[in-house]
């Protein structure tokens, strides 16, 4: 659980209150009952209330928190309600309601149009306020897609908003979340420069009581650096304030993260002191979110200790609660640690039990996002439409008020009014004919994005299929070590693969840790019939250099499957990465059988291209198109003097993206 989020609901939170409260939900006696039965009432009537409109959009933010199809329902209502008053403020409002339901959810992408929507319309009305606070949404959202430019791109332009209208809170808004889009892009640097900020304008307002939460942020920006004692200070000082405040579940998050340092340190003594007094508060308060994990976090630490009874009481405690409240992320925590708690009592199939469990619950997670995905493509062509007609709107607005300085200024010649009326068509043909191309240019590159993203997924289930199947093989055999070394090779690698599937983009040094633990785990599988190499040239930076994920794996397992596999000497597998002509030329040789051989041997038809060849090739033409760059993939066959097969070598060039 990251602090930061804490600090974001506050201040959002803080924001809708502006937006909705100020007019008719003065009175603070409201109960969500009372406003249900303001909607229900509302929809028996031809002629709805902005009243009746904030309520809905109320519910919707309430159950946002709950229930995502009801907070859609409540968002939907509020829209209906809009458009039979013509209010177009309620109209954007309602639409960042239903992008807020998914977004709490993690739907991410599906949120985007709504946000979109949401904002051209209050950019129409000229409503600065609304702007500022959906771009805030539409940030997040980019954030939590990995698309971290664009996310500081709004951020920044709500604080250059914010500094000209000298406005403090939305200034610390700013700050506060642009540290956290760049300790979530792990550049510790840039994020503690913002948390700074926020600190600063904080501390000139005298708010004392809100620097906690901001103390916590600096806290886990050290502890991303690993400057571990400095951390430590901030949280404690994190802690001093909440307690001083009694901000009880901000002094359990304050505890838990010096409860991670202790952890991470080895002092399970003082890190199990904290983490019991942090699950103590948490269940004064109650937050069972918080609670679940700290029961997590025990248990993975009397693991660490090797008290297993323990551990299996802790982790099962907060398994079942996770479970209950739907908090994923919690649950497939929960499940390494049963599978470590397995492994520490040396048994294997509570081993292979918990690692179904958590395989499931990934891929099921995995293929939600592929459809949301698409989703979120017919969203975007709906939504069209209804900017189309807020650009028409606008122009209609810009034309009467050119009508009425005209008839102002009647004193002007008639070849004057000529001039001005031929200059204002050819200036709204040209922006209304600007806006088409710009539109039409935005949905063919959300296709060509869809379908990389849609690509990509077949990747995932493809290598966890043949992993699985490994893993059966090792446990059939009664082979317990060698499963378990396995399965721990394989969580990491799957781990690292999944959280890479949401991105466009990831690192190369991500990338490459993939693959090396992909090699390490076949080398396992064909009992170290093989070696491989790894050779990323001096000039890189593998940090700071980005590419697709999941274009090299099917050429690694290419040349073990049908290279050094079918050999009776020792096999090597090498991997070679360079930039040349600002490419990243990508180089795969083994010294197997050959493709001729292998075909002859596997009954393949000369020609077959195998599944994750095919993506990939798909995926580089689709990345061509999009950014306009050449890229491809070249086989060699490689030779002896009498032709015979001696390996493979492909050479990939990939387009990249430098940070």
């Amino acid at each position: 659980m990251k602090l930061y989020y804490i600090f974001i609901g506050k201040l959002l939170f803080s924001s809708m209150l502006i937006l909705l409260v100020t007019e008719s939900f003065a009175q603070p006696s409201l109960t969500v009952d009372s406003l249900v039965k303001i909607v229900e009432s509302a929809q028996q009537n031809a002629n709805p209330t902005k009243m009746d409109i904030k309520a809905a959009i109320v519910l919707a933010d309430y159950y946002s928190k709950v229930s995502m199809d009801t907070a859609k329902y409540y968002g939907l209502v509020a829209y209906d309600f809009s458009e039979r008053i013509g209010s177009k403020v309620g109209i954007a409002m309602s639409l960042n309601s239903i992008g807020m339901a998914y977004q709490i959810c993690g739907y991410f992408d599906s949120a985007v149009p709504y946000h979109d929507s949401s904002m051209a319309i209050f950019v129409s009305v000229g409503d600065t306020t609304g702007l500022v606070f959906v771009r805030n949404n539409m940030a997040v959202a980019l954030m939590r897609r990995g698309n971290y430019s664009e996310a500081l791109k709004f951020y920044q332009e709500n604080l250059l908003i914010a500094e000209n209208r000298n406005e403090p809170e939305n200034m610390i808004l700013a700050y506060n979340n642009m540290g956290i889009t760049y300790f979530d892009w792990k550049k510790y640097k840039q994020a503690l420069d913002n948390y700074h900020m926020a600190l600063e304008v904080l501390n000139n307002l005298g708010e004392e009581e809100r620097t906690g939460p901001v103390f916590n942020n600096i806290g886990e920006a050290y502890f991303g650096i690993g400057k571990m004692d400095t951390a430590l200070l901030y949280f404690n000082k994190a802690r001093i304030i909440n307690q001083k405040f009694g901000k009880k579940r901000s002094i359990s998050i304050s505890m838990t993260n010096i409860g991670n340092i202790y952890f991470d340190n080895n002092d399970y003594e003082n890190a199990l002191n904290n983490y019991s007094r942090a699950l103590s508060i948490s269940e004064s308060i109650p937050d069972e979110v918080h609670m679940a994990l700290i029961n997590i976090k025990i248990g993975i630490l009397y693991n660490a200790l090797r008290e297993y009874k323990k551990a299996y009481g802790f982790l099962e405690k907060g398994l079942t609660m996770s479970l209950d409240q739907e908090s994923f992320n919690s649950v497939l925590e929960a499940y390494m640690g049963l599978i470590e708690y397995a492994r520490g009592i040396k048994d294997a199939q509570q081993v292979y039990n918990y690692g179904n469990l958590y395989i499931n619950l990934k891929d099921s997670l995995f293929n939600d996002n592929s459809l949301n995905k698409i989703s979120e493509l017919e969203t975007k062509f709906k939504t069209v439409e209804k900017e189309k007609e807020i650009v028409i709107l606008k122009s209609d607005q810009q034309v009467k008020e050119m009508e009425i300085q005209l008839q102002k200024n009647l004193k002007y010649s008639l070849i004057v009014l000529m001039m001005v009326l031929l200059l204002t068509a050819i200036l709204l043909f040209n922006r209304y004919k600007l806006k088409k191309d710009k539109e039409k240019s935005e949905v063919e590159k959300a296709r060509m994005r869809i379908e990389q993203r849609l690509l990509h997924s077949q990747m995932n289930p493809h290598f966890i299929f043949n992993s699985l199947n490994s893993i059966n093989s090792f446990i059939g055999e009664n082979n317990t070590q060698e499963a378990q070394t396995y399965l721990s090779k394989f969580a990491r690698l799957m781990r690292l693969i999944l959280e890479n599937s949401r991105k466009n983009m990831v690192a190369l040094e991500d990338e490459v840790n993939a693959l090396r633990l992909n090699l390490e785990l076949e080398q396992l599988r064909f009992d170290g019939r093989f070696n491989f190499e790894i050779d990323i040239s001096k000039d890189i930076d593998t940090d700071d250099i980005y590419l697709p994920p999941m274009l090299i794996q099917p050429f690694i397992e290419n040349a073990i499957m049908h290279g050094v596999k079918g050999i009776h000497g020792e096999g090597f597998i090498s991997l070679t990465i360079k930039v040349k002509d600002e490419l990243l030329i990508c180089i795969v040789e083994d010294n197997g059988i050959g493709r001729d051989e292998s075909m002859r041997k596997g009954n393949k038809k000369e020609g077959h291209v195998s599944l994750g060849t095919q993506v990939t090739i798909e995926r580089l033409e689709i990345l061509q198109q999009e950014i306009n760059t050449k890229s491809g993939m070249e086989i060699i066959d490689l030779k002896d003097k009498n032709g015979i097969g001696i390996g493979t070598k492909v050479v990939l060039s990939i387009p990249f993206e430098e940070d």
